[in-house]
């Protein structure tokens, strides 16, 4: 797994909630911070949702990370993983569902996929990371 500061645009990587700590309650509060940050992203129209949306966002070099929910679709987590790459976009496999990604964003359609289209939110998520020893 790469650290999410780590520059390895197009490689999907999983979320390690645990950080290397059994606790459950560092779980949980990963998981809410994560979710969190994405909601903020999202009231300041920083997140662009959906498969087709966060292609175009990609295609059109609007987007400087994509998250995309553990239970995609192979198929659609390959169609983001070689647009991501072709455009040097990191691709990050994020351990919600659908049903939760699509609620830490607002949405109340299903969401396999977002993209974040501002890079001071990722510096938040890093930030993120280095507080809770989380691995992106």
């Amino acid at each position: 797994m790469r650290n999410l500061n780590q520059k390895d645009s197009g490689k999907t990587s999983n979320i390690n909630d645990s950080g290397g700590n059994n606790n459950n309650n560092a779980k949980i509060n990963n998981k809410n911070k994560i979710e969190n940050i994405l909601g903020l992203a999202k009231k300041a129209g920083a997140i662009t949702a959906g498969t087709e949306p966060v292609i175009d966002s990609v295609r059109k070099k609007r987007a400087c990370h994509v998250f995309v929910c553990s239970d995609a679709s192979p198929a659609t987590l390959k169609k983001l993983d070689d647009k991501a790459a072709f455009y040097h976009v990191p691709v990050t496999k994020l351990k919600l569902t659908m049903s939760e990604l699509a609620h830490c964003v607002g949405l109340s359609r299903l969401t396999a996929a977002v993209s974040l289209t501002n890079k001071n939110f990722l510096k938040l998520l890093e930030l993120t990371e280095k507080s809770t020893e989380v691995h992106l």
